[in-house]
């Protein structure tokens, strides 16, 4: 694993095929280069997961928050996105909303 400082640096390891004449591949670490946040508006109730995903800038992955009651699983106006970058943004745009990304906190985990 090699730590940069910048993209012009990734861009040019990316592009080496062999090292020391000895073939290698180079790909970006999945979770270190990846971030999540929390977003909350009642506007975008009307918009798929699919959707922010190829709207909003930077995001990889959008999961909607649902709620249990009784037997029925509700939507609510809490989505967690998943950034492609190691921190994610303070604030993002949604046409035309600015909404602040709040850090995401995970659940912790239940034996």
């Amino acid at each position: 694993m090699v730590e940069l400082k910048s993209n012009d640096q990734a861009k040019k390891l990316g592009a080496i095929a062999t090292f020391l004449d000895i073939p290698v591949t180079v790909s970006p670490h999945k979770s270190l280069n990846s971030s999540k946040g929390v977003i909350r508006s009642c506007d975008l109730r009307c918009c798929s997961e699919e959707e922010m995903v190829e709207e909003l800038r930077g995001v990889t992955h959008a999961r909607r928050i649902k709620v249990r009651r009784g037997e029925d699983k509700i939507q609510t106006n809490i989505v967690v996105l998943t950034f492609y970058s190691p921190k994610p943004p303070s604030r993002i745009r949604a046409g035309y909303l600015t909404l602040d990304v709040r850090p995401y906190v995970p659940l912790p985990m239940h034996c």
